[in-house]
């Protein structure tokens, strides 16, 4: 994670720092990372500045990276792909993400955006996990592929077979 700087309420930069959290939404239990920084907490009637205390505060930019990041965990927790398996799939077979993409039929950008920002929809989660997980559901994909040359599929289709043995 990159090193963000914030301002406090008295214009002093400080760190994004980031803790696990645990929601529970419909009896499931979902995990996730929530960034937040801490300032000194501020009495809600008075609006004077209690120095003793820090309290957790959230920018606009925090807080929708949390709600990303709660509905990614949701999302997973359903049987949607993880971000982070996605990239381990495609390091261990060596296959760029707009690659990928087209072969799954979304369009080039689709798992980098997925890689960077969570899982977009539920069903594109489903497959994408499907995908990563069965070896010949991808390799049936691979060869439907329109976008890619004849030579490329072979290739693709061998070295997930091979590695998978």
């Amino acid at each position: 994670m990159e090193d963000l700087k914030l301002l406090t309420q008295n214009n002093v930069p400080t760190e994004e720092l980031a803790e696990n959290a645990v929601k529970e939404y419909r009896g499931i239990r979902l995990n996730y990372v929530e960034v937040f920084y801490l300032d000194y907490a501020v009495d809600e009637d008075t609006g004077l500045i209690d120095k003793s205390k820090k309290v957790k505060y959230y920018t606009k930019n925090q807080i929708g990276r949390n709600l990303r990041a709660l509905k990614n965990a949701y999302l997973i927790s359903k049987g949607a792909a993880d971000p982070e398996e996605i990239l381990t799939f495609r390091k261990r077979y060596n296959i760029a993400a707009s690659t990928l993409s087209i072969i799954l039929g979304f369009s080039k950008n689709t798992i980098s955006n997925i890689e960077k920002e969570g899982m977009s929809s539920l069903p594109t989660g489903r497959l994408i996990k499907l995908c990563l997980e069965d070896v010949e559901v991808m390799s049936h994909y691979i060869n439907l592929c329109d976008g890619l040359e004849n030579a490329k599929k072979i290739e693709l289709s061998k070295k997930i077979k091979e590695k998978n043995v």
